[in-house]
């Protein structure tokens, strides 16, 4: 395949980015031409370096330049402009940032596009998660995501047709707040809006994106984000998909503590009962949180129906050891 001019110059600001990211000490000019600039002569390397210094700027990587006893430039990525301190993108803005690095993601031909997907990742989990299940859904399938995506970027009302667990099909108008990712499933966190564009409230809830038959985006509709919206409200164990049903009340062993308090997040709550610490989480499937508490090491102690789905969980793995 050709590269245009336009291709070669994103591969280089991604090249530079990456460079930069990871320099642990001040890169100086000479290094920094000869590694993305090789065929260009002096002034042209310098037009070209600032042109790129200005998208960098533009796309969040802040360059300054160091001097040192006279000699040549120095340049270092300036942390407090261009590093997250400890705060994750909004959808929206993870979103934009996936659109844009995907291609270069994905492209088995751009040498640093596993480095490039890594840190993406730290900058926002929600391209972790697209990123890890956008392989497993079909060509359609990627084609609709790919709509809700430019819908939810652009803030932008969906018209959608889509089949709920019991299969019935439905077509509705959404509103395409973010992204998340479950035991290689995409989900999308939406509200629901009336044929005049206004959103019905307390009407959000979680589709599974490969139930989307066909999505377009509607003409002239568009919507805000809620400001107290977050995506890890709405992230979800393996049981809690569907109506919640039982409270599960799980045993945590010493020791274990942080790596449940971990797995949970925000989903369940831990407290003492006298000399036990105890996990309780709200499901919908018993015998998937039988499931995952075998996989966690916890033991339920409530209710008694997901007790006895634990136990035969656990017999039928000894059965198929043996």
């Amino acid at each position: 395949m050709r590269l245009t001019h336009d291709d070669e110059r994103a591969r280089r600001i991604c090249s530079l980015a990456l460079d930069f990211m990871n320099a642990r000490s001040p890169l100086p000019t000479s290094a920094i031409a000869r590694a993305h600039y090789p065929d260009l002569r002096e002034d042209a390397f310098r037009k070209a370096f600032s042109r790129d210094r200005a998208m960098l700027e533009a796309c969040g990587v802040s360059l300054v330049e160091r001097r040192q006893g006279g000699g040549e430039a120095l340049w270092e990525a300036d942390v407090e402009r261009s590093f997250a301190q400890g705060a994750e993108l909004a959808p929206a803005g993870a979103a934009a940032l996936e659109l844009a690095c995907r291609p270069l993601a994905q492209d088995p031909s751009f040498p640093p596009a596993r480095e490039l997907r890594l840190a993406l990742a730290k900058v926002a989990r929600a391209f972790a998660e697209t990123l890890a299940v956008g392989d497993a859904v079909g060509a359609g399938a990627r084609r609709e995501v790919a709509t809700l995506r430019g819908c939810l970027t652009g803030r932008r009302a969906a018209r959608v047709t889509y089949v709920d667990a019991s299969g019935h099909e439905s077509e509705r108008l959404i509103a395409p707040y973010a992204f998340f990712g479950l035991r290689g499933v995409l989900y999308l966190v939406a509200g629901l809006l009336d044929e005049s564009g206004n959103e019905v409230a307390d009407h959000v809830r979680t589709y599974r994106v490969d139930r989307f038959r066909r999505v377009r985006e509607e003409p002239g509709a568009s919507f805000e984000l809620p400001t107290d919206f977050s995506v890890d409200d709405w992230r979800r164990l393996p049981f809690q998909l569907g109506p919640t049903t039982f409270e599960a009340v799980f045993r945590v062993e010493a020791g274990r503590e942080e790596d449940v308090r971990r797995a949970v997040d925000r989903q369940g709550r831990l407290e003492r009962r006298g000399s036990d610490l105890v996990l309780l989480v709200p499901g919908s499937d018993v015998e998937a949180a039988a499931s995952w508490a075998v996989a966690m090491g916890v033991r339920p102690v409530g209710p008694e129906e997901l007790v006895g789905a634990w136990r035969r969980v656990l017999e039928g793995a000894m059965r198929d050891g043996s």
